[in-house]
């Protein structure tokens, strides 16, 4: 039969503009299906983004002036433990050593605009989709409605669902999970903020810690904004209904320390959040039809990466598509083989986190150290050079993170033995004034 397109994308944020680009680059004729209007934030977010994707998004011709517009490069990331303030020095990654606290709005409008600079991508927004168009068996095309109300029906050799973890493609395919990680659910509830003061006088990232159920991440953003976010154990993170503001603002006020830096703030948009955050992935893909992006991939935002699958999720895909179309590949073989290098990528990275997650929120002092040494655990890790080198690599993507995952337990101890070390020679020092 006689498609309108080779490719529909349902889904124009940010892995469905970043796959639209790749495919537009390779001559496929996409047709971008968005129901929201650009500029405006999706559901929930409050990210960051590091070099590893930014030289990504060069790949599309994404320019970085635009997405990051009037937004502070981040440096610096800082955690304070028990008042100890200990900073991590982004490390230069081919070019770039910062990170940025992006503006959903404004990255997303950024990179459907990049889309639709190449000549065979056509884009719609404020189109809702509403059905699949199956033949045979087969994904052929989307049914839905433009601002107007009119049902409209499109066709197409495929359709991508990049539509997040909740999209109507994976719905109406009867995607399953795979690969589900429950067993340490998280919530998280952020808003931006005006007038927050920067952490010595620069922007940056920095976390607080809770009370070892909980922890909090102030990042500096576009326009003088922050975004103050809290995220921990989904039992401990337990609004009641209705006062999910209050219940922000007074889990906020428990931290004195981020209650100095708010004293003249004030907060500028609702609270947003999401309670039990999913962790698992999907089928990549069948009979006409792909998923990308957390659509394919979702995951707690713990690590930071979640733009990073998008756009890397998105490469993967649109390589295998282009060797399809071709002829190399069959479909399947084509989605069988993206399904593969989107797991190479992400799937090291997702059981670190299931470890972080465990130990951050949920281990209840049940760690492989001496109890006498727990109390100084972090302090120890977070002074050290040489694991801090290793955590700033690993954020980056410089080292892959199945690498940094067989280094960290050796890394540990060996923080832990410099840090009793160290404190030893303080306490000399302090009674033996001469010896310093």
């Amino acid at each position: 039969m006689a498609y309108d397109y080779e490719v529909i994308i349902v889904g124009g944020r940010v892995a469905g503009s970043h796959l639209a680009a790749r495919l537009g680059k390779y001559g496929f004729r996409v047709l971008l299906l968005e129901r929201d209007n650009f500029p405006s934030l999706p559901a929930v977010s409050s990210p960051i983004i590091f070099s590893a994707t930014m030289r990504l998004l060069d790949e599309i011709g994404a320019d970085e002036t635009a997405y990051a517009k009037n937004t502070p490069r981040l440096h610096q990331m800082i955690t304070i433990v028990d008042g100890n303030e200990i900073a991590l020095n982004i490390p230069d990654y081919k070019g770039r050593d910062y990170a940025y606290a992006i503006d959903r709005a404004r990255f997303d409008a950024s990179l459907w605009e990049t889309a639709m600079r190449y000549e065979t991508v056509e884009g719609r927004q404020n189109f809702s989709v509403s059905d699949l168009v199956w033949r045979n068996g087969h994904v052929i095309g989307v049914i839905g409605k433009g601002k107007d109300g009119t049902d409209e029906t499109f066709t197409a050799r495929t359709v991508i669902g990049a539509d997040g973890r909740f999209g109507i493609v994976g719905r109406k395919v009867g995607v399953e999970k795979i690969d589900a990680y429950d067993e340490h659910p998280t919530s998280i509830y952020y808003a931006y903020w005006r007038n927050v003061r920067y952490l010595n006088g620069k922007a940056s990232a920095t976390t607080y810690d809770g009370d070892n159920r909980y922890g909090y991440l102030v990042m500096d953003s576009a326009d003088g904004e922050t975004v103050i976010t809290i995220e921990g154990r989904a039992d401990s993170l337990d609004p009641q209904a209705g006062k999910i503001e209050a219940f922000y603002l007074d889990t906020l006020r428990q931290n004195p320390l981020l209650q100095e830096r708010m004293h003249d703030a004030e907060m500028i948009t609702t609270v947003r959040g999401m309670k039990n955050i999913g962790n698992s992935y999907h089928q990549a893909g069948g009979a006409g039809w792909a998923l990308v992006g957390d659509a394919y991939h979702q995951k707690d935002p713990l690590d930071g990466q979640g733009i990073y699958n998008a756009v890397t999720t998105g490469k993967a895909l649109a390589r295998q598509m282009l060797r399809w179309k071709q002829g190399e590949l069959s479909w399947n073989e084509a989605i069988a083989e993206y399904d593969k290098l989107a797991r190479i990528k992400t799937y090291p990275m997702y059981k670190s986190l299931q470890t972080r997650v465990q130990t951050s929120f949920y281990s209840n002092g049940d760690l492989p150290i001496p109890e006498w040494a727990q109390e100084n655990l972090s302090r120890w890790m977070l002074d050290d050079e040489e694991f801090m080198g290793l955590v700033g690599k690993f954020i980056t993507r410089e080292l892959p993170p199945d690498y940094v995952t067989l280094m960290t337990v050796p890394t540990m101890f060996g923080a832990v033995a410099r840090g009793v070390r160290k404190d030893i020679e303080k306490r000399i020092k302090e009674r033996i004034p001469f010896l310093g």
